[in-house]
């Protein structure tokens, strides 16, 4: 599959989740993970709602896709299994991020309970916790553009 009938996938399934969200001069209400990974997955609503195909013609492996989405599941499974729409917004939002815009799936700022953190070097994203949170089996880390800090 080309990556702009991804995109078109993407932004079908997505256009129900419009008026859920506040209104874009929103900002984070405080530096909280939930709070900045909240304003993150807003902001990228909306370029995925803005966005066009051009350009777009790289092939998505069909493989890795349908995996991102098993462990999505997995990980929600655990972590929030009776919140099924909020599930679907953030796998399509994840997809984007991965298959499509190449970003990292927390932005770069965030800092994880543990102290790791992700960040942007130059144009690259480091994540200094990739290495111990990919030892999860199910872990989205694989699909992740974020390097690990060497």
């Amino acid at each position: 599959m080309k990556a702009c009938t991804l995109l078109s996938q993407i932004k079908t399934d997505i256009k129900k989740y419009h008026d859920l969200l506040p209104p874009p001069e929103n900002k984070p209400h405080d530096n909280s993970l939930e709070s900045i990974l909240s304003h993150y997955n807003q902001e990228n609503f909306r370029k995925i709602m803005d966005l066009k195909c051009e350009g777009l013609e790289e092939n998505i492996n069909e493989e890795a896709l349908a995996d991102f989405k098993n462990r999505i599941d997995y990980f929600f499974s655990i972590y929030a299994p009776d919140d099924l729409e909020f599930r679907e917004f953030i796998k399509l939002i994840s997809i984007y991020l991965s298959f499509i815009a190449k970003k990292p799936l927390h932005p770069p700022g965030t800092v994880f309970d543990n102290g790791k953190k992700v960040y942007q070097k130059g144009p690259h994203f480091i994540c200094t916790g990739k290495n111990i949170f990919q030892k999860d089996e199910e872990s989205l880390c694989k699909y992740c553009v974020a390097k690990n800090e060497e």
